[in-house]
């Protein structure tokens, strides 16, 4: 299981906004404010968990930490649909706890940070982990307009997104290649390979 702290890095940090995007992507155990800065849940897929994750970087400059392990959910809450991780036990609640506090740190902070029983191998994703945090909160709001409205793996969509936005498919195009568009759809898969190797350790 992967769970996922976010920490809000400035008072002003939208935590609504990022609990509304985090929710559409229907975690296994739903998102929860913990603390009045903080936001925990958790995904049973390293592609729903690293989407995420990313998001951490977009709204508000969160502090992500991944925590990869065992969960243990209540069976009688789990029923009910009413599950948070106040409720749940396991290696990757701790894992998550210890992934965030060390995403706070370095010169300049890590930003995000995956932790697991593996130290070397999780610090091994987290450098991977950390490029794409920087890509995704380098991206201007324009260019998040743009990106927004891309399928990953669809061909031939630029005109239509540029048409919805009333630019030109010029425009599109030199969004995608300013914002890395294409080097983190590269980059994805093999960040969720890895993950999910980390996870059936």
């Amino acid at each position: 299981m992967f769970v996922l702290t976010f920490i809000a890095r400035l008072a002003s940090s939208d935590m609504s906004a990022l609990a509304q995007r985090l929710e559409q992507l229907e975690p296994t155990v739903g998102f929860a404010q913990t603390y009045h800065d903080e936001l925990q849940g958790a995904f049973d897929t390293a592609q729903d968990a690293l989407a995420a994750a990313l998001l951490g970087a977009r709204y508000g400059e969160f502090w992500v930490g991944i925590g990869v392990g065992s969960l243990t959910l209540p069976r009688f809450a789990t029923a009910l649909g009413v599950v948070a991780t106040t409720d749940c036990e396991g290696a990757a609640l701790n894992a998550s706890r210890a992934a965030v506090e060390l995403a706070q740190t370095g010169a300049p902070p890590r930003g995000i940070c995956l932790n697991t029983r593996d130290r070397e191998k999780a610090e091994q994703v987290t450098g991977l982990l950390r490029l794409l945090y920087r890509v995704t909160a380098a991206r201007t709001e324009a260019e998040w307009r743009v990106l927004d409205l891309l399928i990953p793996g669809v061909r031939g969509q630029q005109k239509a997104v540029a048409q919805a936005l009333g630019i030109t498919s010029q425009a599109v195009s030199k969004t995608l290649v300013r914002s890395l568009w294409h080097e983190e759809l590269a980059t994805r898969p093999l960040l969720e390979h890895l993950m999910e190797q980390l996870n059936a350790a």
